[in-house]
């Protein structure tokens, strides 16, 4: 008669991780608040990229910030913007990618919108796992993944290069290769006439 007890008991356990589980799953995402674009005043130069040229720069700079990080990802565009990194699955290395259609909004920043992503051959629920992304992955703080909308903002004019150089976004369209910024080189003071 006692494993009838142990038996319910097991059951009892499978049921409340199953009900933890889906009350983590599907909490509700807070949305997040998007900063107002920070202007640097100085000199104003209009840059036309690639994609491949782009590539480049987007992957040096994310190297350089997560080089610490255990969970590593490169970023690349084509016809959408992709995300890609390698996570442990019962021990084996699946293959992790999200992808986005990138818009230029106000100010010169970036909304990656449309999200599609995939572990190895499944397609996963969109929400759930932008929320887990926020809360776990290792990214630049001008990235900010908002769950509730379905979209992952990314503060250009926040982030500053060299010298306080700041970017801008003008066009990203990647099907026709058309990629246009704005490089602001701060001046200190006004020059003299």
């Amino acid at each position: 008669m006692n494993w009838k007890k142990w038996f319910w008991a097991l059951v009892i356990l499978d049921i409340a991780v199953v009900a933890l589980f889906a009350a983590w799953l599907f909490q509700p995402a807070k949305p997040i608040s998007v900063p107002p674009p920070k202007k640097v005043k100085g000199a104003a130069f209009t840059v036309y990229s690639n994609k491949e040229h782009l590539n480049t720069v987007i992957n040096d700079y994310i190297r350089k910030k997560t080089k610490d990080h255990p969970v590593q990802y490169r970023v690349w565009l084509n016809d959408r913007v992709y995300v890609a990194s390698k996570l442990s699955v019962f021990g084996r290395k699946v293959d992790f990618v999200v992808s986005f259609i990138p818009k230029v909004v106000k100010g010169g920043n970036v909304e990656l919108q449309s999200p599609q992503i995939s572990l190895g051959d499944w397609q996963l629920p969109i929400t759930y796992v932008l929320r887990y992304l926020r809360n776990h992955a290792s990214l630049p703080d001008e990235v900010m993944i908002d769950p509730a909308a379905n979209r992952v903002y990314v503060a250009l004019t926040d982030i500053r290069f060299g010298n306080g150089y700041q970017i801008s976004a003008k066009k990203i369209n990647l099907v026709k290769d058309e990629i246009v910024f704005t490089l602001t080189i701060p001046t200190s003071a006004k020059a003299k006439q």
